[in-house]
Order: C-alpha cells, then structure tokens, then sequence
C-alpha cells in the first residue's frame, strides 16, 4: 500500500435534474420550480468532485456504465473538467445513462427522488477485474442500487461480496456506501455478505439502523452498532453520520465522536449531495492517515457546506477554506 496514492470511484454513474420546488405537492397538484440545476450526481461522482475541489494533487478516477447519448458524455466532461481519469467508464449501447429527477422543497431543503437505473444495472462483477489503477482506495457506491451485485453467489454468498473480494485481491483499501432503502431484508440479504470484503464502512444512521436491524425505538448507540458491524466482518473502520454529527470505531477499539455543525433551516438550499460530502472528507482523511477527530472534524465541515448549494456539489470548498473553519470553530479563544 506504501507506494499506492489516490482514490478510484466506482459504480453508479449518473446525471441530476434538480428541481427546487416552493413545495412539494400532493399527488395531481402543481408546485411552482424556482430553479433548475443539471449536474451529475450519485456517489461516484459526488464524492470525486468534491475530492477535486478539496485538493486538486490527489489522484482521482471514475469507473463505471454510461450510455452512448448526451448524458453519457455530460458526466464524462464534467469528470475531465474535475482533472478525474475516465479512462475505465465503459460506454455501453445496451442501454441510457442513469439519471434522477430531484425535486427539493424551497421550505426545509428536503429531497424527494425519481430515478432511472439505465446503464447502472449493467454493471457486473466482471467489471471490478483487471482495474488499471494505483489507487490506494476504491470507493463504492452506491450498494442497494446496482442490481448486478444483488445476484447469488456459490463462493461468497452475493455478486456483491464478490466484486469487493476482487478489489482487495487487486491491492485496494475497500470504502462502501450505501443506498438507503426502507426494506430491512435486502441489507441483511446484499449487504452483510460483503462486509468482511469492506475496509471502511461509511454509513448513515438509518443504513445503520438496517444493517444492524435494530428497530427505530432501539437504545442501541451509534458506537454499539458500529461495534456490531465490524462483529459482521467490517475489516478496519466503521463511520455512522447523523444529523447531530458522526461517530466512527476502529477494529482496534479506538473511536471518536464528534458533533456536526449546525446550520439554521432557513439557510439550508438543499442536504442534496451532503452524505457524499461528509464521505469525501472522511475519504480524505482516512487517505491521508489523519486521527480519527480530525477526519471526522473534516467530514462534517465538508457535509456543512454542502447545504448551501442546489446541486450536490457545487459547494464544496477547498482544504484550506475547510481547515479555517475548523480552526475557528473547535479552537477560538
């Protein structure tokens, strides 16, 4: 691993319309779009530009499906406009680009989905061998919404734990993500399998909540679960964010928690992208051998701002600009 840098991305590939609605109607009612946003999104993307944004030296690549059509070359051009390597996004003409339609609401920034698999679901375990990469860390994302790694498997149980098996022969440090999904079932059916093939978990509280299958009125803490995950096979760390701030537990037992930083309703455009923020930072950090604090610090600072962008990312910051804020916030007089 000493002489690997850099982190490859790789799984759903897609493009955002983003609608910022005065409300979110009621089904056969109209809402007034104030503003529409065209941008890429999901977490390969997401994560890679805000990445690019927070340190522009670090070496950065995409690998994934995309359509033959105008979509398709929309996220190749915006990852060169980021400096990412695309040389592994296979163009397929078997299907479209993946895209999502988001409607967020003018009134509390919330987001409501309406997406289109397209290409994503063409994407197989035979697409995880043989990566041309130096990468030191192979970010994926998103499991739950890749249905070729949703498929059974004689060996390692899933397509899932498998493709990640193959990244770890291959030399990469494993990050996974999630998709969050309302069925307990399928994270204990795809999910589990693959977590002795994960080397950094970074999850939201309700993800958490799934994969533990812990009921919502559960006194279980954010530390316990994590401890439970890495019982599942979770190789070296687990992070659970949530609205408050993030906690993270290595297998060593060492943890920390940290608390987010606040920002007013009414100042929030959209949390559209703000996972994938936080994800970038922790990335970041765990990439460049930080403590566990100040990777969290990192991560929550980078989800912060976030919030005041429609797109997912669109405000993201520099390094520079996040350890200020850091600085004032943890260590005024």
């Amino acid at each position: 691993m000493r002489n690997r840098h850099g982190i490859l991305a790789i799984g759903n590939l897609l493009a955002d319309r983003t609608l910022r609605c005065s409300e979110y109607p009621r089904e056969s009612l109209l809402t007034m779009v104030s503003e529409v946003v065209n941008s890429c999104g999901g977490g390969c993307t997401n994560v890679l530009f805000d990445l690019a944004k927070l340190d522009p030296q670090l070496p950065l690549s995409l690998c994934g499906k995309v359509g033959r059509d105008e979509l398709g070359q929309f996220i190749l051009q915006q990852a060169h406009a980021h400096h990412i390597d695309t040389h592994q996004v296979k163009i397929t003409d078997s299907d479209e680009t993946s895209f999502t339609d988001v409607m967020i609401n003018k009134q509390n920034g919330h987001r409501t989905f309406f997406h289109f698999m397209g290409a994503n679901q063409c994407l197989s375990v035979n697409d995880f061998n043989g990566l041309n990469s130096q990468a030191r860390i192979a970010h994926v994302a998103y499991l739950l919404l890749l249905p070729g790694l949703e498929q059974d498997d004689e060996q390692f149980g899933t397509t899932g734990a498998r493709a990640l098996y193959t990244l770890q022969q291959q030399g990469f440090r494993v990050s996974l993500d999630l998709i969050s999904a309302s069925n307990t079932d399928r994270y204990q059916r795809w999910v589990v399998p693959a977590l002795p093939y994960v080397d950094y978990l970074i999850i939201n509280d309700e993800e958490a909540r799934q994969l533990t299958a812990t009921s919502s009125e559960s006194t279980l803490s954010y530390l316990q679960q994590a401890a439970l995950l890495l019982e599942k096979g979770v190789r070296q760390l687990v992070c659970i964010h949530y609205p408050q701030g993030a906690t993270v537990m290595t297998r060593e037992g060492e943890n920390a928690t940290v608390s987010a930083y606040q920002v007013a309703d009414c100042d929030v455009v959209s949390t559209l992208g703000a996972g994938d923020a936080f994800c970038a930072g922790m990335l970041y950090g765990i990439h460049q051998q930080w403590s566990l604090v100040d990777t969290l610090r990192l991560g929550c600072a980078s989800a912060r701002f976030n919030l005041f962008s429609v797109s997912a990312t669109e405000g993201a910051v520099s390094l520079s600009e996040l350890e200020e804020f850091i600085h004032q916030k943890e260590f005024r007089l």
